[in-house]
């Protein structure tokens, strides 16, 4: 199944909305819109809580015990365990660059209520075929004319998303993207996320906010 988000006037909002002095710059910088939501605010601080000290049975505590891993039928507390160290999947880094990235309660009219890691993910701002859109993760990205950190800067991008424009090879440093304005170039791979990399998802079971997905893909 292909995604396709379509930006709502509601989520127009959210992406004018203040974020914190000091705070990182652009349309999808860093957010927490989770805070003022009982329950949810708890199991945000708790998630980082036990991310920072690697801390699994606290992680488990938090975790739904069916909690969906990838679409093929990977679930359930015990392969989350085995796949929190493991070199295929090193998901306690997934999870440090989900929980950085902040939490937002879905603005989706048919999303029945959950929470998402990285916010955007939930907030329905990004009118592009998720599989061709990436977040840049940084402000004054350089956008460069070339695939070379010799090639001429045109441009820079700070926190917004890009529409890929072509499947660079794995070993590639730069992909070729267009930004929200139409303009063409090259940025750094380093600083680009793909709107369907790993994501936290949360669902309110029984008066308890649980993690019930840790998932990348479609």
């Amino acid at each position: 199944m292909r995604i396709i988000f379509h930006t709502t006037t509601a989520a127009l909002a959210l992406m004018a909305a203040p974020v914190l002095a000091g705070a990182p710059s652009g349309p999808l910088a860093p957010r927490n819109q989770c805070l003022g939501t009982e329950g949810l605010a708890a199991l945000d601080q708790n998630l980082r809580a036990a991310a920072k000290e690697r801390d699994v049975d606290a992680l488990m505590a938090l975790v739904d015990e069916n909690i969906q891993l990838d679409f093929g039928g990977g679930s359930g507390k015990f392969e989350l365990k085995q796949r929190l160290t493991s070199p295929e999947y090193m998901l306690w880094d997934e999870l440090d660059a989900a929980l950085a990235l902040g939490c937002q309660l879905s603005s989706r009219a048919d999303s029945n209520g959950y929470a998402s890691w990285p916010w955007y993910f939930s907030a329905d701002l990004i009118p592009l075929d998720a599989f061709e859109a990436f977040i840049v993760t940084g402000e004054h990205v350089r956008l460069r004319g070339g695939a070379s950190l010799s090639a001429p800067v045109t441009g820079a991008v700070s926190w917004d998303y890009v529409r890929q424009r072509e499947y660079p090879p794995e070993e590639a440093a730069y992909a070729k993207v267009e930004t929200r304005n139409g303009k063409t170039g090259y940025i750094a791979k380093a600083y680009l996320r793909s709107l369907v990399d790993y994501r936290v998802i949360a669902e309110e079971r029984g008066g308890q906010w649980r993690v019930t997905a840790f998932i990348a893909g479609d």
